[in-house]
C-alpha cells in the first residue's frame, strides 16, 4: 500500500480516537468470534479479486470504498505488468485485536501469502513467490456485520528460498 495512504489512515484513526474520547477495548468472545470471521472472510475475498481480477467479490465483506481501492490496485497491475495474480491465502495470525464505540475494530495480523503472477493474456506462470506481509485492518459494524473500511500493508517481506543442493556424482 502507498506510503501516503498508510499515513491517512493511521492519521484518521488517531483523529477519530482522540474526537470520540474512548479508549480501545478488549472485544468480548462474541465480538472476537464475529471480527475474526469477517476478516477471515475479507482476506478469502481479496485472494479471489486478484486471482479473478474482480472486485466486486468484495461485497459484503468490504465497504465501498475499500473495494474501489482494491479495483483500482487490480487496474494498475494488469495496466503496468499485463498480468494477474493467483493469490493464494496460505495463513493468517492475529496479532491484536481491540474495539472502539463499539461499532470500530483495528486488527493487526500476520499474514502469508503464495503468489503465482500469471499473464493475463496468454495464461503463462511468469513466477511465484512467498510473500509475508504485517497488516492494519480498520473494521466497522455495518447492519451487524463486520466489513473492512480499509487495509494497510505496514511490512512486507519475501523470503529468499534456498538453493537445492546439488547432486553429487555417484561413482561408478
Amino acid at each position: 500500500m502507498e506510503p501516503t495512504r498508510v499515513k491517512l489512515v493511521v492519521v484518521l484513526f488517531l483523529a477519530t480516537l482522540v474526537a470520540v474520547g474512548c479508549e480501545n477495548t478488549e472485544p468480548s468472545p462474541s465480538e472476537e468470534t464475529a471480527i475474526r470471521e469477517a476478516v477471515s472472510g475479507y482476506l478469502d475475498a481479496l485472494a479471489e479479486a486478484y486471482s479473478t481480477l474482480d472486485a466486486s467479490v468484495l461485497e459484503g465483506h468490504a465497504s465501498p470504498n475499500e473495494i474501489a481501492y482494491v479495483k483500482k490496485l487490480l487496474t494498475e497491475l494488469l495496466q503496468k505488468t499485463g498480468d494477474r495474480l493467483d493469490a493464494e491465502m496460505v495463513g493468517f495470525e492475529i496479532q491484536s485485536m481491540s474495539v472502539f464505540r463499539d461499532i470500530n475494530a483495528t486488527v493487526r495480523l500476520l499474514e502469508v501469502w503464495d503468489i503465482t503472477r500469471i499473464g493475463a493474456a496468454d495464461g503463462i506462470e511468469k513466477g511465484r513467490t512467498t510473500s509475508i506481509q504485517n497488516t492494519l485492518l480498520q473494521m466497522r459494524l455495518v447492519d451487524g456485520t463486520w466489513i473492512c473500511v480499509g487495509r494497510s500493508i505496514m511490512s512486507q517481506e519475501t523470503p529468499v528460498p534456498e538453493e537445492e543442493p546439488s547432486p553429487t556424482e555417484v561413482p561408478a
